[in-house]
């Protein structure tokens, strides 16, 4: 079958786009360029500064895509240190609530105990008012973090013991993330949710994921060229997206549910342009997932344009 009719939802992933300096006529026109590329969807981060500082601007940029035929998901960021998303900042309202934190783990920041009900009842609520006031379609949740670092928390040691295991804690994790995708789906029953991790993570860990109730789409995200953070030599950061396509496959058929992949096109210098461009034509050659993501104007590029270009065109190729 040809790849160009398999992806069922492709989807435009955006971080932090337009939440502070907020020009409505170049997000319509951001939406509009998406459609014609072939997307069908985008997702959005949403961090505790949108919902403190953003809530109208973030308002804008859903009427915006939904008026132009876009489905909007969202993309909870950096929420209790335990996803991913942007900005890169410590969860607000963990840096404010020691109680809730596990002791001596720090990441970005410090991370919310997933065994605390103070934290579990705040995610709720959090998530709670950004479904209620929002048209939104669907949920991202962007790469469960530190999901065995060990928690020696009395909520956790109460749980788990005085000697808490890393199976204990990517247990702990799947059921906190069972908790609240149920959550969610009480709030709003059409929700479709997709989850992706990183390779890194166990296979016990990510296969439990992929089986929570409410799971639509499971995968992972990775990068098809060399990346540079300012003017260094480029080098692999990331494993390459293709590295995980058959254990996305395994564990999705495992599950019974749909494929997700998210193409990391960021921080690229001009010299990984055209491998970028050879590797990301061979991908949608070769693989089809249900639910593709692509990073639309991903940050940090050394030329964000002609990245764009290459994404634009590869995509009205395949995908259109």
């Amino acid at each position: 079958m040809n790849p160009k009719t398999m992806s069922k939802l492709i989807t435009a992933y955006c971080l932090s786009h337009g939440h502070f300096t907020v020009i409505p006529h170049h997000l319509r026109e951001n939406f509009r360029d998406m459609v014609d590329c072939g997307f069908t969807a985008v997702a959005l981060t949403f961090s505790e500064s949108e919902m403190q500082y953003s809530r109208r601007a973030f308002e804008l940029q859903v009427n915006l895509a939904r008026a132009e035929g876009l489905k909007v998901f969202v993309i909870p960021s950096r929420l209790g240190g335990r996803f991913a998303g942007a900005p890169l900042m410590p969860s607000i309202w963990i840096s404010q609530h020691p109680e809730a934190q596990v002791p001596g783990v720090c990441g970005w920041g410090p991370i919310a105990c997933l065994e605390n009900q103070g934290f579990r009842d705040w995610i709720k609520e959090f998530m709670t008012t950004l479904l209620s006031d929002y048209p939104i379609d669907g949920i991202i949740w962007d790469e469960p973090k530190n999901e065995q670092s060990i928690s020696l928390h009395p909520d956790t040691i109460a749980r788990f013991g005085n000697h808490p295991t890393v199976e204990d804690m990517e247990d702990g994790f799947t059921d906190f993330l069972g908790d609240l995708t149920a959550h969610c789906f009480g709030i709003k029953g059409d929700l479709q949710i997709t989850l992706f991790n990183q390779k890194p993570s166990s296979e016990r860990f990510t296969q439990a994921g992929s089986a929570i109730e409410g799971i639509s789409y499971a995968g992972y995200d990775g990068n098809l060229s060399r990346q540079s953070f300012f003017h260094e030599e480029p080098q692999w950061h990331k494993y390459r997206v293709e590295s995980v396509w058959e254990r996305t496959v395994q564990e999705c058929r495992q599950a019974g549910i749909k494929t997700f992949a998210l193409i990391e096109n960021m921080l690229m210098p001009s010299i990984a342009i055209p491998e970028y461009e050879e590797n990301f034509e061979k991908y949608l050659q070769t693989y089809s997932p249900d639910h593709l993501a692509i990073y639309y104007y991903a940050h940090n590029n050394e030329d964000p344009e002609a990245v764009h270009e290459v994404t634009r065109r590869l995509m009205m190729k395949y995908l259109r």
